[in-house]
């Protein structure tokens, strides 16, 4: 009961006051006008901030959602690659090897999306064994494709290359892959995203 009694005298209260303030405004309809147009103003202005707000919400929620779709459709291009017996791998450390079917390197993406723009380029890890330097480029390689490059198995067999291959998703995100292989046996496999 006090409670009430409580609530009841403070909104008679809050009553008064209000037709204080409104008799006060109606003597001073010039000063209420001012008063309604910075209320506006700064209406107007919270607005603003609050759609910057759910802006930067859809804007973060569209990165995770294009981030989603990227995990889903990522192309990864490699050496087609197959397993080597356990003596070789064992005197080499390393456990697979570059495949070379028809005496040719192949590339093969891996991953789940297509590669484009695709360039591969090698080069020896002791400049001095090689002049030669294989580069290429390909338009596209769908998932689960391989493509019979013209680099020889002799020229692989002969020294230690690092391989750099360099393609995009379809998002426009761009992806090296680097590949240290001595006579064929990959030795160290490196994927990471290129920035920029």
């Amino acid at each position: 009961m006090k409670k009430f009694l409580l609530i009841v005298a403070v909104l008679g209260v809050a009553f008064v006051l209000l037709l204080q303030i409104a008799d006060w405004l109606t003597k001073y309809q010039v000063v209420a006008i001012w008063l309604e147009g910075i209320a506006l103003v700064l209406i107007f202005v919270w607005d603003r901030f609050d759609a910057y707000d759910a802006h930067e919400q859809a804007t973060k929620q569209l990165a995770v959602f294009q981030d989603q779709v990227e995990a889903m459709h990522r192309p990864f291009v490699s050496y087609l690659s197959v397993g080597r017996t356990t003596e070789d791998a064992i005197l080499d450390n390393a456990l697979t090897e570059i495949h070379c079917a028809g005496r040719q390197a192949q590339i093969k993406n891996y991953g789940s999306g297509p590669a484009i723009n695709l360039r591969y380029a090698l080069t020896p890890t002791n400049p001095a064994s090689s002049p030669v330097r294989p580069t290429g480029y390909l338009a596209a390689l769908r998932p689960e494709v391989e493509f019979s490059t013209p680099i020889e198995l002799v020229l692989l067999m002969g020294n230690e290359w690092e391989t750099v291959i360099t393609y995009e998703s379809l998002s426009g995100r761009k992806y090296q892959t680097k590949i240290i292989s001595n006579k064929l046996a990959m030795t160290n496999i490196s994927v990471t995203q290129v920035v920029g």
